[in-house]
């Protein structure tokens, strides 16, 4: 097939190539021998905010900043001398000069180009400003982040870390730029590691690392730590790398474990309270009944008081034992939600258990329905209105029950004008086996360590704050999360 176009036969004509030349988006400035501008086009021009023409015939050396004309001929000499296309400046920043007089780095391509007035210089000039800042920012984000980083190449060496990399792994920060990266993996793994590098960086998704797995790093001193490895791809420095996110997760794990440690030792305990304390119970109150069968109709009046103080201690053990189990089972977060209109779960409660004449409760909770666990969010309503009750000193009172609600949480307050809980036992009656008064002989004390436990295992928290007002009262206020909330009782 013959082409029969002259101009394709002959190579672009001038008039293509100008035009190319000038449509160009990176900037291009022709310049010869003596430095002086042969040609430029649009976009250097808006590069250095002037025109073509006041381009065309200047030296090359008014687009430098100041210090470095002087230098920039003996430089410009040697590159004529052994000509060849090369970046210029490799491995340094470099700058030029705005017409404004601010300085700009760039990057610069430099290609000889020989002409019938001799060899000139094509040069090609990049603005780098917008990705050094991107870069800049990166690093600072990379540095300040509170959690270890590195960028490892595909060779698998590192090629920077961070400060929290360095000092959780014990390593210097510095020491570790151009290590590889098995460095810090136990031996077991190492064998392995390579092909499962390889094999990530052919897919590139951004994931975590070993899901499902227990991974750890190792220290430089030998030890390993428990970690979690997010794995990403990202462009630094003119080639894809692979950014490596390390959290250092000894401090979970160990709570985990101590977590998990109670757990076990309350369900051990949940079953020696019902079965090894609870059946000597009953053997006692069966004894006690039968003493009082064969005692007969005549029994003196201070066997019989004693016998009936015997049974009024076995019934407050048996209710200790079942408050103890309830506290015991409290330890897990409900999973069971739907939707509780606060107002109907209040009033059901003192439907069940009316306060006494001369109460009167006042209820202000005016608030949207929450997404939550129905059960212990009423048994903590249910355990503070008994508790202003019982521990009130007067045959009239009031009890106000109010709500609202921010982003996240509902606050529930109840308040009552009794007598109020003294400052030195503000720290104490939310503990197990505590109660208001040395002299209390009423209560197991597990009822506020109970409420206070379901709260908290449910993501809340509860205060009480004494006197309200003139000298009396207490407010019992704690925070409920308004939605469904994971947490790390769910997977414990």
């Amino acid at each position: 097939m013959v082409n029969t176009s002259t101009e394709s036969a002959a190579g672009p004509s001038p008039e293509l190539l100008a035009r190319a030349f000038n449509a160009a988006p990176n900037g291009f400035v022709l310049v010869d021998k003596a430095g002086l501008i042969v040609a430029a086009n649009e976009a250097l021009a808006r590069m250095f905010g002037c025109t073509v023409d006041a381009l065309t015939g200047s030296s090359v050396d008014a687009l430098l900043p100041g210090p470095l004309r002087t230098e920039h001929a003996g430089l410009r000499d040697s590159f004529m001398a052994h000509p060849e296309p090369r970046p210029m400046g490799a491995g340094r920043v470099l700058f030029a000069r705005h017409a404004d007089g601010h300085d700009f780095p760039v990057e610069i391509g430099l290609n000889p180009l020989p002409a019938a007035q001799g060899l000139l210089v094509l040069a090609s000039v990049v603005d780098i400003s917008e990705r050094l800042g991107l870069e800049s920012a990166f690093r600072g984000m990379f540095d300040a982040s509170p959690y270890g980083q590195l960028i490892v190449d595909d060779a698998g060496h590192i090629v920077m870390a961070n400060r929290v990399l360095a000092e959780s792994l014990g390593h210097n920060r510095a020491a570790l730029a151009g290590q590889p990266l098995e460095m810090l993996l136990p031996e077991r793994y190492r064998p392995r590691h390579g092909a499962l590098m390889h094999g990530y960086t052919l897919t590139g998704e951004a994931r975590m690392m070993g899901q499902g797995r227990d991974l750890t790093a190792l220290h430089a001193d030998g030890t390993e730590l428990p970690v979690e490895i997010g794995l990403s791809r990202v462009r630094w420095n003119r080639q894809l790398s692979t950014l490596v996110v390390i959290s250092d997760i000894s401090v979970r794990k160990r709570l985990e474990l101590e977590l998990r440690q109670v757990n076990a030792d309350l369900q051990e305990f949940t079953y020696v309270a019902s079965h090894d304390l609870r059946s000597p119970l009953r053997g006692i109150a069966d004894l006690i009944e039968w003493i009082g069968a064969d005692l007969g109709e005549e029994v003196p009046a201070d066997v019989t008081r004693n016998l009936q103080r015997v049974n009024q201690r076995i019934q407050r053990m048996d209710r200790l034992i079942d408050d103890l189990l309830r506290y015991a089972r409290a330890g897990r977060a409900a999973t069971e939600f739907t939707q509780v209109d606060l107002h109907a779960l209040v009033k059901g409660i003192l439907e069940l258990q009316p306060p006494p004449p001369g109460f009167t409760v006042q209820l202000e909770l005016d608030v949207p329905p929450l997404q939550t666990a129905r059960v212990p969010l009423e048994t903590v309503l249910r355990n503070l209105l008994s508790n202003v009750l019982k521990h009130h000193d007067r045959p009239q009172g009031h009890i106000t029950v109010r709500a609202s609600v921010d982003d996240v949480h509902c606050r529930i307050e109840v308040e009552d004008d009794g007598p109020g809980v003294p400052e030195q036992a503000r720290a104490r009656i939310f503990k197990l086996f505590q109660t208001l008064t040395s002299s209390e002989r009423g209560g197991s004390g597990i009822g506020l360590a109970l409420t206070k436990r379901l709260v908290e295992v449910h993501g809340g928290r509860i205060d009480v704050q004494s006197p309200v007002r003139d000298g009396r009262g207490a407010c019992f206020r704690f925070d409920w999360p308004r939605f469904k909330r994971r947490t790390s009782h769910d997977q414990v």
